[in-house]
């Protein structure tokens, strides 16, 4: 007598969507993380970048790729001030980011 065992996974792998859009979650991150101070109605005088438009944050999507994961430099500091955004969401920016970073992607 013979026994077969057969294991299937019922495990779905996640493939991110090409046309998938970011843009939507990082007005999100933006409102709950960065408008209190990088806004025109923000408490930080002097805020060399404001986010209170889309194409103020398409123009800023570099700077806030590089504020959550690039290396901490004289130029360029870690944000949000208050601690560190989740992984998930530093995970959106990237991928945001690396889309090209407008209101489309």
């Amino acid at each position: 007598m013979t026994c077969v065992i057969l294991f299937h996974s019922c495990k779905k792998e996640s493939v991110p969507a090409e046309n998938e859009v970011y843009f939507p979650r990082i007005k999100a991150i933006i409102s709950d993380h960065c408008l209190s101070c990088h806004s025109s109605a923000g408490f930080w005088e002097g805020r060399p970048t404001a986010f209170d438009t889309d194409s103020e944050i398409v123009a800023g999507h570099a700077s806030i790729k590089a504020a959550v994961v690039d290396p901490v430099s004289m130029t360029n500091k870690r944000m949000p001030k208050d601690g560190s955004l989740s992984q998930s969401d530093i995970d959106v920016i990237v991928k945001w980011n690396a889309k090209g970073g407008k209101t489309t992607d």
